[in-house]
């Protein structure tokens, strides 16, 4: 189950999405017309169809997924 927040907004900023993992769960951040939201996943292969679905949407070009953590995460997202 995704948990949809609305950020801000970022105008400066052109539409992307991109995929990465903090604390054990998956963050799809999607920049659309310069309004910013996240979707937060805990399973990666929904963020990575979500986050195609979205390039999709926006016509952008798909990227290959994002990488699994190296290790359990900490406090940061950062790998020990």
């Amino acid at each position: 189950m995704a948990e949809e927040q609305e950020l801000y907004m970022v105008t400066s900023e052109p539409d992307s999405v991109r995929v990465k993992a903090i604390n054990d769960q998956w963050i799809v951040r999607v920049v659309d017309g310069g309004r910013l939201t996240q979707q937060v996943f805990d399973i990666h292969a929904q963020a990575e169809t979500f986050a195609e679905e979205e390039r999709l949407r926006l016509g952008l070009p798909g990227e290959p997924p994002a990488e699994e953590p190296a290790g359990p995460l900490r406090h940061g997202g950062r790998p020990h």
